[in-house]
């Protein structure tokens, strides 16, 4: 297994890096942060902005460095940064997660975490041994399976449905800030279904409009204006549940 010393201790450096950036101000609100994308993903999201770390062959694979070198560029400017968030592609598919947020963790740096909440025994691990400090997992649609297939692009059996609520109750019972965010597409998110969904995670749902660009697939006619994603957001929230507009 491949390694690499860091304050005398060996750390296995698998983690599949898609993409880097050394210093960002907007990935990890309140923080300044590197980001650290994961290659690979086991949803395929029409609207998803990543297309080149979900489908390398069809998108083109730009070269990225390894995890080794991503953790020493972010050990020589950390104290230039808060902290570093982790997302992809879906960084849970990678038993190499573990491993890597334990050696940036002994940099004393704060570890948000970007996942689709498909593997709950992963984010059970993470919370366990203390390796995140905030998470924000997506949540795609109401949890039907059809409804959430259609959007995460893949079969979405039941079992896999459980594994995301179960991925939900777990945050929600954890000390970690979490937050749970919708990317609202036109025809499909109502304010009942966005009830819905905010239901399942104690109405902590981050709603956000779908903006079109180089994505992963074609979004026919989802996109909210203006008017029309304020009325839903307020239709939903002018109800009983108090929503929060990530971003318009």
């Amino acid at each position: 297994m491949p390694s690499y010393p860091f304050n005398g201790e060996e750390v296995r450096r698998e983690l599949p890096v898609g993409g880097y950036i050394p210093q960002s101000f907007i990935d990890y609100p309140g923080c300044i942060a590197a980001v650290i994308f994961t290659a690979g993903c086991n949803f395929r999201c029409p609207y998803c902005h990543n297309p080149e770390l979900v489908e390398p062959s069809r998108f083109g694979s730009p070269d990225n460095p390894d995890f080794e070198e991503v953790f020493f560029s972010i050990a020589r400017n950390r104290k230039l940064l808060d902290g570093v968030v982790v997302t992809g592609g879906e960084p849970t598919l990678h038993a190499a997660l573990p491993d890597a947020l334990h050696a940036l963790k002994r940099l004393g740096l704060s570890i948000k975490l970007d996942t689709n909440g498909t593997r709950p025994e992963m984010i059970e691990l993470l919370l366990q041994e203390s390796l995140v400090d905030s998470v924000a997992m997506d949540i795609k649609a109401p949890f039907c399976s059809e409804r959430y297939g259609e959007i995460a692009g893949v079969a979405c059996p039941e079992e896999l449905l459980s594994g995301i609520k179960r991925s939900c109750s777990l945050l929600l019972d954890s000390e970690v800030d979490a937050v749970f965010r919708c990317t609202a597409l036109k025809g499909i998110h109502t304010p009942d279904a966005i009830e819905e969904m905010a239901e399942v995670v104690d109405n902590r749902l981050a709603v956000q409009r779908f903006r079109p660009g180089r994505t992963l697939g074609t979004v026919e006619n989802g996109i909210f204006s203006d008017a029309e994603f304020r009325d839903l957001v307020h239709c939903a929230s002018g109800t009983k549940r108090d929503f929060v507009r990530a971003r318009m």
